[in-house]
């Protein structure tokens, strides 16, 4: 019953966002009526999570903050590097139904970092990861002294993400670690399964499957096909040009966030891409045409479920 804040965002700024159409604003403008009403009748903190909030522009930002005139903002931004991001971010568009290949999302990413933020190019990334210009847009509004970075620490760190984003807060947060189980975890898929759902998405695009039957489809193959197998393959790194280039974007806005003299909670440098981390090889078509076995029987499977029922044939005879 929790309001979801990511939509309520949605049903405020609309097209401010990117990836937000007028019809979905208009669908979620109820829930952003809702989390204004809490914070209005509240003398409480309020904390606000939306990964959409960094890819707003400045035109956004002031809007948002209009609707919050009596409070005292404080801008809290979560990062990784690079060398994280850029992969993690692939498969994301991979799991949303985009039918990009590895090759053609990075050269995506790649002309957009030559342009200005403000250009339509296709590729919206550099809006939520040029942390910088993210930093600018919200000092324009907000005082740069209530703005902090939290650094998310690299796996072999004993600090906590979790520890750290309470110091960045200052709220009387639990200390204890967020926990979650398998259905509610976000997990990550491997290269291998990123191809096949690239494959079963080009091949969706042509089918008159609504995006929800996708959209479905997507996550059971996921959840109940992928994370099931015992050898799953590599998982998605960076091949030798891209990770070149990921160090030089990266080291440029490390330099650009020590000049803003922004709060940083964590290490800095651990938003540069480790120096000692290799370029992997692409993913060979023996781990791909695995997974296409997993996801084909699967679908197969889907498919033989959705005939019976529109044969209204019992689920013991299926």
């Amino acid at each position: 019953g929790a309001i979801n804040q990511e939509r309520a965002i949605y049903g405020l700024v609309g097209n401010q966002i990117p990836w937000v159409d007028q019809k979905t604003q208009q669908r979620m403008h109820s829930q952003w009526l809702s989390l204004k009403a809490q914070i209005d009748n509240s003398e409480k903190s309020i904390l606000i999570s939306a990964e959409a909030l960094a890819s707003m522009l400045e035109e956004g930002i002031e809007l948002l903050l209009s609707q919050l005139p009596n409070r005292e903002i404080k801008i809290v931004i979560t990062a990784r590097d690079l060398a994280r991001v850029l992969p993690s971010s692939w498969q994301q568009s991979v799991r949303n139904g985009r039918t990009y290949s590895y090759e053609d999302y990075f050269e995506r990413i790649k002309r957009a970092a030559e342009l200005p933020l403000t250009d339509a190019v296709g590729s919206n990334f550099w809006r939520s990861y040029q942390l910088n210009q993210v930093v600018q847009r919200w000092s324009k509004f907000v005082p740069i002294a209530n703005i902090t970075i939290v650094t998310v620490p690299p796996k072999q760190s004993s600090e906590s993400l979790w520890t750290r984003f309470i110091t960045a807060t200052g709220l009387p947060l639990d200390s204890a670690e967020p926990r979650f189980d398998d259905k509610r975890a976000h997990a990550a898929i491997s290269w291998s399964e990123a191809e096949v759902l690239n494959e079963l998405n080009l091949k969706w695009a042509q089918s008159n499957k609504s995006v929800s039957e996708r959209n479905k489809l997507r996550r059971k193959i996921v959840h109940e096909g992928f994370q099931q197998r015992e050898h799953r393959g590599r998982w998605i790194g960076l091949t030798a040009p891209w990770l070149s280039l990921a160090k030089t974007w990266a080291d440029t806005d490390v330099a650009k966030l020590i000049q803003a003299q922004v709060r940083i909670v964590g290490d800095i440098n651990e938003l540069r891409v480790d120096p000692a981390l290799a370029p992997v090889e692409p993913c060979p078509a023996a781990e791909i045409a695995a997974a296409r076995v997993i996801a084909a029987r699967f679908h197969d499977r889907m498919r033989l479920r959705a005939v019976a029922r529109l044969l209204n044939i019992p689920r013991k005879s299926r």
